[in-house]
């Protein structure tokens, strides 16, 4: 999975939108004061996907909104994909999953630049929210557990994985490695 494109607002400790392109740097880091929003970049990402992070109520919505919202573009085998997870306070959860159409002179040396994201977004979003879920997970063959284990070590969390049960271990190592 390749970022493409974070948008977020009302998130953790962003009330206001904030937009990151992934396309225009190959190497990141990132840094900061404590506080500063860092971790919640991830969190983004996290929930955006799985509808979980550090935290999964309403306490993912800034104090001062009504509302978080978090919509992901990424790259994954060919294909571009957006998540849009938006939850308003006290109320349900909505989350929509488009592939992008790409136009037939769009090429894949552009896929990952804005500028290549050309043509119309096809949603693949399920009658549920659950169904949404599933399918977003059987498209990207894992789950919270396999991500979080797999992509990046969750902030106080390092040793999660050997802390694990050996079975734990095994299934999340199997589904890492397409076992």
């Amino acid at each position: 999975m390749i970022p493409v494109q974070l948008r977020l607002s009302g998130f953790l400790s962003y009330r206001h939108t904030v937009e990151l392109d992934f396309t225009s740097f190959e190497l990141a880091c990132i840094s900061g004061a404590n506080g500063a929003g860092k971790s919640s970049l991830l969190d983004a990402i996290t929930w955006s996907l799985f509808g979980q992070a550090r935290k999964r109520d309403d306490s993912l919505i800034n104090a001062q909104s009504e509302a978080a919202e978090v919509v992901f573009t990424f790259a994954y085998e060919d294909n571009v994909y957006r998540l849009r997870r938006a939850s308003p306070r006290g109320k349900t959860s909505l989350l929509e999953f488009h592939i992008l159409q790409r136009d037939a002179q769009a090429g894949a040396e552009n896929l990952l630049s804005l500028d290549g994201l050309k043509g119309s977004w096809k949603p693949l979003t399920e009658r549920t929210l659950r169904d949404t879920q599933a399918l977003v997970e059987s498209t990207l063959r894992m789950d919270y557990e396999t991500f979080v284990n797999a992509s990046f070590f969750l902030q106080g969390k390092a040793d999660q994985f050997t802390q694990q049960k050996a079975s734990d271990r095994k299934r999340i190592l199997g589904s890492i490695l397409g076992l």
